[in-house]
């Protein structure tokens, strides 16, 4: 007896053994090495990228890419990303630029746009990065290209406002809901702007100080973050109210559509 079950442990133990060897089979990984990086040309580092209403739209700067080599053939994805000189690209702007390489371009309006994104002042020359980087999955780490500086004075075009309508803040977040904080109108960007301390409380924007155009949001009051009005939030006429959680010094950007049904506002330290 004692034979017998001293052969099924064994057999057992053999069992577990096999087992524990096919388990370490399964877990191997695939090691991806990768053999090259895109590279990246630009048909000029000193775009004219002051605006006018006829050339906008015209060609700012083509930036010419190579393919990005994985080691192993996969579809890859390649965006162009510009960031503040010496900027570490983790607030880039970026723009998608395909599944292949070759040449893409920016007008001068998306080029002008990313330098004031970026922070700089209208009329202001400035350096900003640029560099392509490619991707094949979101576990893959991604390859980029050697940076590019670009040295650019981003001059928008000055657009009257003839819409007639003026536009502020009413509610508790500013002076209460019987007066107005009025916002001023930017030609450059089309946009009303104020920099305003503003209270913890209830907004809304109106149109003309008067009720029949307000600007509210479709999500429900409570559910409005300084988090939210930072990266931009989309307004609605005649719906709920927005809000400020903490008071402080603000600057509010808001942006109405033409005919005034619609917009978006953003509203940062």
């Amino acid at each position: 007896m004692f034979t017998t079950l001293t052969r099924a442990t064994a057999g057992v133990f053999a069992l577990a053994l096999l087992g524990f060897s096919s388990c370490q089979k399964d877990e191997s990984r695939v090691t991806l090495s990768p053999k090259a990086a895109p590279t990246l040309s630009v048909s000029t580092t000193t775009p004219d990228l002051v605006l006018t209403s006829t050339n906008a739209n015209t060609t700012g700067d083509t930036f010419t890419f190579t393919a990005a080599d994985f080691g192993y053939q996969s579809a890859t994805a390649y965006s162009l990303q510009i960031d503040k000189k010496g900027g570490d690209f983790s607030n880039a702007q970026s723009f998608d630029s395909g599944t292949s390489a070759g040449a893409f371009t920016l007008t001068k309006a998306q080029l002008a746009n990313a330098f004031f994104a970026l922070g700089v002042p209208y009329s202001t020359t400035a350096q900003v990065d640029v560099r392509v980087v490619a991707s094949v999955s979101a576990n893959t780490p991604k390859q980029a290209s050697s940076v590019v500086t670009l040295t650019a004075t981003p001059t928008p075009v000055c657009v009257s406002n003839t819409t007639g309508r003026t536009w502020s803040i009413i509610g508790p977040a500013g002076t209460g809901w019987t007066s107005d904080v009025a916002l001023t109108y930017d030609c450059y960007s089309q946009t009303f702007r104020a920099r305003v301390p503003l209270n913890a409380g209830e907004f809304k924007f109106r149109a003309n100080n008067d009720w029949s155009v307000n600007f509210g949001t479709t999500q429900a009051t409570g559910d409005v973050t300084m988090s939210s009005l930072a990266k931009g939030l989309s307004l609605v006429n005649n719906n709920n109210n927005l809000q400020i959680t903490t008071a402080g010094t603000y600057n509010v950007v808001l942006a109405p559509s033409a005919d005034g049904t619609s917009g978006t506002v953003t509203i940062k330290p």
